[in-house]
């Protein structure tokens, strides 16, 4: 049953976020090596605790890589589709966090101190969209799981794809082996599909080099 006083609510990420040591950071704040520099975190200023749970999941809509992100070298990052698709399959993993939390990560993810997000508009709509040029909709992927919604962000648009660094892709192939447990050939399989914006030639070597 949905509880409508809480504040807690499960996060899906499908992206770098799948790693635990990047999210972390979002919460707590502090520094981490990503794409060879120091990236220093601003922690959520009211709630720094970790996530109180986390679970593997999956979003029926289709996961592919865009935009030209300054921390990865202006190559893509990770996106799902704004529309659900049946065909679709993104592998994710859900924390559960609370909405303050939420709200500071959603701002930070689009370099913003601060993002508003009216809670009660969203589960009546199912969605909520911002003037923002990365990460500007959030969806609920479900009013109730275990008694909190499953919430997530992603573009209002459909983007093109645009190949993302081997490092990034690093870090998903990292989140897909330990929450869902996948073979490197599920891996190939599924980032290599067309339109991901990921290069099947090197993909198949940084798969090798992580064995």
């Amino acid at each position: 049953m949905l509880d409508k006083n809480s504040n807690m609510i499960w996060y899906a990420c499908y992206g770098s976020n799948m790693d635990n040591d990047r999210f972390i950071k979002y919460i707590q704040g502090g520094e981490l090596t990503v794409n060879g520099h120091e990236k220093n975190y601003i922690p959520c200023p009211t709630d720094t605790e970790p996530a109180r749970q986390s679970e593997q999941y999956l979003i029926d809509r289709r996961f592919y890589c865009a935009k030209e992100s300054t921390t990865w070298n202006k190559h893509g990052v990770g996106f799902i589709s704004p529309r659900r698709s049946s065909r679709s399959r993104t592998y994710a993993r859900i924390y559960l966090i609370s909405r303050a939390q939420f709200s500071h990560l959603f701002a930070q993810e689009n370099s913003r101190q601060t993002a508003q997000i009216n809670y009660e508009n969203l589960n009546e709509k199912g969605f909520l969209d911002f003037e923002y040029s990365f990460y500007n909709r959030i969806i609920q992927l479900e009013e109730n799981l275990n008694g909190c919604p499953v919430l997530t962000f992603t573009n209002k648009s459909i983007l093109l794809p645009n190949k993302p660094l081997k490092e990034y892709v690093r870090l998903i192939c990292k989140g897909l082996r330990l929450t869902h447990n996948l073979s490197d050939k599920n891996i190939f399989e599924y980032l290599s599909k067309k339109g991901t914006g990921i290069n099947k030639k090197e993909l198949f070597k940084l798969l090798k080099q992580l064995n």
